[in-house]
C-alpha cells in the first residue's frame, strides 16, 4: 500500500504545452495604443473592485504610456475603483507632474502611488504595469514578516519570483524608501511588503492583475492551511522544489498571466457595459 502522505520528488516530463490563446493586439499608431492601454487600466481597477481587493482611497495601479514611456497613467485620488473610466486617469511624469488627463475636479493623485510606481517604472523598463492595493489577506499575511511558502500548485507561479520587504516605515512618501523597495523586488514579479500588503508587476496590466489576485489568494490559502494544520499539531505539505520549478515554467510566464486575467476582464467589461471606456 502506498502511503498517502508521500509526495513525488520529481516533476513529470512535459509532453504537452498550454495554449494561451491569441496574443495581445499590435498597434502601429501609438496614440491608438494609448487609448487601449487607458481602457484596459480603467477596466483593471474595476476588476480589483469587483473582487473586493480595494479599501477606501488606498491602492494604485499604473500603466506605462505607449507614447511617452517616461510617463505612466494612474487613478485620481479618492475615486472608487469600481467607477474608474479611461477619461478619469491621469498621466504623470517622473517628476510627479500631471501631464494630461482627468476631470477638472480630479487633478490630484496619491503621493505614495507616485513615489512607489515611478521608482519601479524607472528601474524596470520591461515592466509596463504595477499593482498595489490594500487587500485583506495580503495585509494579514504581510504581518508575519516572511516570504510566501509554496503549498499549492498556484503558488508555484511565484517560485523564485517573489521577494520580501521586511521593513515598514509608514506610508511611502520618500524616494529613499522607494529605492529600497525597488532593490528588494529586484527583477521579480511580486513583493510582500511587511505590515503593508502586496505588490505585483508585469509586462501588461492583465498579467499584473493576475499575479496580484493569485498572490492575494495564496496569502489567504496559507493563513487557512496553517491554522487548520496547527489544530492537528502538523504542518501543511509543501511542493517539492523540482515540481514548483517545473510548474512555474509552465504557468508563471507573462503569457500565462495575461491569459489568467482575461476571463475577469471580459466579465467585468460585460457587467459594466463598456462604461470604463468613457
Amino acid at each position: 500500500m502506498v502511503n498517502d502522505t508521500t509526495t513525488r520528488s520529481t516533476a513529470p516530463a512535459a509532453d504537452l504545452s498550454f495554449d494561451f490563446g491569441p496574443p495581445p493586439p499590435k498597434f502601429t499608431d501609438k496614440y491608438v495604443e494609448r487609448e487601449y492601454v487607458k481602457e484596459r487600466l480603467a477596466l483593471a481597477y474595476r476588476v480589483i473592485a469587483r473582487e473586493g481587493l480595494c479599501e477606501g482611497a488606498s491602492g494604485h495601479l499604473t500603466s506605462r504610456d505607449p507614447v511617452d514611456r517616461e510617463c505612466f497613467w494612474v487613478n485620481p485620488y479618492g475615486l472608487h475603483f469600481s467607477r474608474m473610466t479611461a477619461s478619469d486617469l491621469l498621466l504623470i511624469d517622473h517628476h510627479g507632474k500631471i501631464v494630461m488627463g482627468g476631470k477638472p475636479h480630479q487633478q490630484r493623485y496619491n503621493a505614495a502611488a507616485f513615489v512607489i510606481h515611478s521608482a519601479i517604472h524607472a528601474a524596470r523598463p520591461e515592466v509596463d504595469s504595477v499593482c498595489h492595493a490594500h487587500s485583506p489577506s495580503g495585509k494579514a499575511f504581510s504581518t508575519l514578516g516572511r516570504n510566501l511558502p509554496f503549498y499549492t500548485q498556484d503558488s508555484a507561479v511565484f517560485w523564485g519570483d517573489i521577494a520580501l520587504y521586511a521593513a515598514h516605515g509608514g506610508v511611502v512618501l520618500s524616494s529613499a524608501e522607494a529605492e529600497t523597495i525597488v532593490n528588494h523586488i529586484g527583477n521579480k514579479k511580486a513583493l510582500i511588503m511587511q505590515n503593508h500588503g502586496i505588490l505585483t508587476v508585469g509586462g501588461c496590466i492583465e498579467s499584473t492583475i493576475a499575479w496580484f489576485m493569485l498572490l492575494e489568494n495564496e496569502c489567504k490559502c496559507v493563513l487557512a492551511a496553517e491554522a487548520a494544520a496547527a489544530m492537528t499539531g502538523s504542518r501543511p505539505i509543501g511542493i517539492e522544489p523540482e515540481v514548483a520549478e517545473f510548474t512555474c515554467k509552465e504557468i508563471g510566464t507573462e503569457e500565462a498571466g495575461r491569459f489568467e486575467a482575461l476571463p475577469f476582464f471580459d466579465l467585468v467589461e460585460e457587467e459594466c457595459a463598456g462604461a470604463h471606456r468613457k
